[in-house]
């Protein structure tokens, strides 16, 4: 039997595109998107057979006589406990703000962080309650409560809610969008299907969705576990596909988003996110902006009412 309904297509490849124009006349958006992220300890296999955390693969072995995996678990404390800071420090000394996408787990383990990366004026982004529970588990009423569980954890840790969403491991269902457009959510940011935002609609209301970057493209730093690659060949995929998509922006406005996971910010990694944005400064016409600046400005300037 035929499919009467496919979602993706129908909601998101079906996205209206939107005639772009950045302010004073950039030709490209540039968007740093932190990853604050935590994972449970909840002793299950199935939460972790198709996630590479850090460097290691975690537990999958069902006959484990300890099913908690504390390997993995320590090089994902590296993002709360070190990675952060770094990322913060490399933001303040080229004084640019980024959107960091939180999972409400690592609020309640870093609330200190939490509170740094609101604090200097950096956007805070919904990221599902835990990396490893993703939406994909849940019915669309407990997909629900843990959207508003998430809002509550971080208005009462830092007095201001996410509008901004993306889900752990990029993984929604047909509902989320729903659910995020009843919250007053502004944009949704799972999508890989497009270099630029663009408009979807759902139920009368309206989200931009504003595409991210998988590992794949090299603009993500999960790469270097899932490809084999080092904290070098990051700035050659920054590089490439900055050079690119300012050559295509002279003819239509592009945006780059690229993503700074916490946990893997080390040294090295940390030297490359320096590099890849000294590089994109040396052009005069980018605009650096949060996810939630480069919405509104669509919001209020490039898409009719």
């Amino acid at each position: 039997m035929m499919p009467s309904h496919d979602n993706f297509y129908d909601v998101f490849s079906k996205g209206k595109k939107i005639t772009i124009k950045w302010p004073n006349g950039a030709r490209m958006a540039v968007a740093l998107a932190g990853n604050l992220e935590a994972w449970t300890e909840v002793p299950d296999p199935k939460n972790r057979r198709t996630h590479h955390v850090g460097g290691s693969n975690p537990i999958t072995a069902e006959d484990t006589r300890s099913k908690y995996d504390f390997r993995t678990a320590s090089e994902n404390d590296y993002g709360g406990r070190t990675g952060v800071w770094r990322i913060l420090r490399i933001l303040r000394k080229h004084g640019l703000k980024a959107s960091f996408n939180i999972n409400g787990l690592a609020a309640i383990r870093y609330p200190e962080a939490v509170k740094a990366v609101h604090a200097q004026g950096h956007e805070i982004v919904g990221h599902n309650y835990a990396e490893d529970v993703q939406s994909i588990y849940l019915t669309k009423e407990q997909e629900r409560d843990e959207i508003r569980a998430c809002m509550k954890i971080f208005q009462d840790l830092v007095g201001v809610r996410p509008y901004g969403c993306l889900s752990s491991g990029m993984r929604h269902t047909e509902h989320t969008l729903e659910l995020l457009a009843d919250e007053g959510f502004l944009w949704h940011g799972d999508a890989v299907n497009d270099d630029t935002p663009y408009l979807v609609e759902v139920n009368g209301k309206r989200l931009i969705e504003v595409p991210y970057r998988n590992a794949i493209s090299g603009l993500n730093d999960t790469g270097m576990y899932r490809r084999g690659i080092t904290a070098r060949d990051l700035f050659g995929a920054f590089k490439d596909e900055f050079d690119m998509l300012y050559e295509e922006s002279a003819e239509e406005p592009k945006m780059l988003t690229m993503a700074m996971h916490c946990q893997m910010a080390f040294p090295a990694t940390g030297k490359v996110y320096d590099e890849s944005i000294q590089y994109a400064k040396s052009f005069s016409d980018i605009w650096f902006a949060r996810r939630i600046d480069v919405v509104k400005w669509l919001l209020e300037n490039c898409v009719g009412n």
